[in-house]
């Protein structure tokens, strides 16, 4: 409810935010560790697969984003992506 509030408060007046509660085609869900996503076009593919490049440095512990299969990503956070940064780099 805080970030609701902060991003209210930084839209230029008049401007209207809506939010919905549902993503279309279920390509969003959120899991116990993970969030996950799925590409719906090969642009959002080339977005994400960008993303993945930029968000996994080596400098960068977390987030760790993770394709797989091909066109599902997931995004991992705290102690997860650190688990799954490491069991990747064990493999």
């Amino acid at each position: 409810m805080a970030h609701s509030a902060v991003v209210a408060s930084t839209l230029p007046e008049g401007t209207v935010f809506e939010t919905t509660p549902e993503v279309p085609n279920g390509r969003v869900r959120i899991g116990d560790e993970c969030l996950e996503v799925s590409a719906a076009s090969a642009d959002e593919l080339t977005v994400l697969r960008t993303w993945v490049r930029r968000v996994n440095g080596a400098t960068y512990a977390q987030p760790y984003l993770v394709e797989g299969p091909p066109g599902h990503f997931r995004l991992y956070v705290g102690e997860a992506a650190e688990r799954v940064r490491t069991a990747q780099g064990i493999q």
